[in-house]
């Protein structure tokens, strides 16, 4: 098997420390709703809460991951990249300005979405936030 060899190793090539990748195989997969997909899309919503549970917790939502944004379950997909993250034991808890990149001002005020944030928050004792980068491939 033939080594690979690190481009950076060469004279004269800079890679950036920094730089941002998308590894696919090893994503956490996030289906939205038609309305947030659009918000994350349009640049409005850059965070993300979810209920701490088998699939989003401390473990598994990890700063650096690829994360696969799909509206539901259909083909299309977004890319990011998990850039900061941290837990809450409720709404009250998240600061204001997180909270309206969570939720967007747009949407607070909608009667469908307040009513989904409360039955939402009903559900979990504990919650997880991050925030996500979107990457072009």
């Amino acid at each position: 098997m033939k080594k690979q060899t690190k481009l950076d190793q060469y004279e004269g090539v800079e890679i950036p420390q920094n730089i941002c990748r998308i590894h696919k195989e090893n994503r956490l997969f996030l289906p939205l709703n038609q309305t947030w997909y659009n918000l994350l899309l349009e640049g409005q919503k850059e965070w993300e809460i979810r209920g701490v549970s088998d699939t989003f917790n401390q473990k598994t939502v990890k700063i650096g991951r690829s994360i696969e944004i799909r509206k539901g379950y259909q083909n299309d997909s977004i890319w990011g990249i998990i850039k900061d993250k941290f837990t809450v034991n409720s709404i009250q808890e998240i600061p204001k300005p997180i909270y309206d990149k969570t939720i967007p001002p747009s949407v607070q005020e909608d009667p469908e979405v307040t009513k989904f944030i409360k039955e939402y928050f009903k559900k979990y004792d504990k919650f997880i936030l991050f925030k996500i980068e979107i990457q072009s491939e």
